[in-house]
């Protein structure tokens, strides 16, 4: 995709704290911002880039199934932003509230890297 077509391409946002699009657009050195439509919801997000709507940035375990069917189709291979994922929980200290804290992290590192693996899938 050419510099032009981004800057004119709609683009799906989540809200209007939600920076990783236009991220990517300052990575190609894009600061004229596209069409934005603002869609606050993991699911309907998805939805509204599957209908067509804009393009945007998806995660790749709530991506995959539909790049392999076809349904969705990856722009820019190179074009990954790694984000930071936060767990929160109640400054309660307690057993039950920190062995669900390991189990947690424990079970998204391990998804995560599964994922990210040339082989997942």
């Amino acid at each position: 995709m050419t510099g032009q077509a981004l800057a004119q391409a709609p683009v799906v946002v989540f809200d209007r704290a939600d920076d990783l699009q236009h991220a990517y657009l300052r990575r190609h050195r894009l600061e004229q911002a596209p069409p934005a439509h603002y869609v606050p919801s993991s699911a309907d997000f998805l939805a509204a880039v599957l209908l067509g709507m804009g393009w945007g940035m998806l995660p790749d375990l709530q991506s995959a199934s539909h790049r392999e069917s076809g349904a969705l189709v990856e722009l820019d291979p190179s074009g990954i932003i790694d984000v930071d994922l936060h767990w929160q929980r109640w400054a309660l200290r307690t057993p039950a509230l920190s062995a669900l804290t390991d189990a947690v992290t424990d079970a998204a590192r391990r998804a995560l890297r599964a994922a990210r693996s040339p082989t997942a899938g």
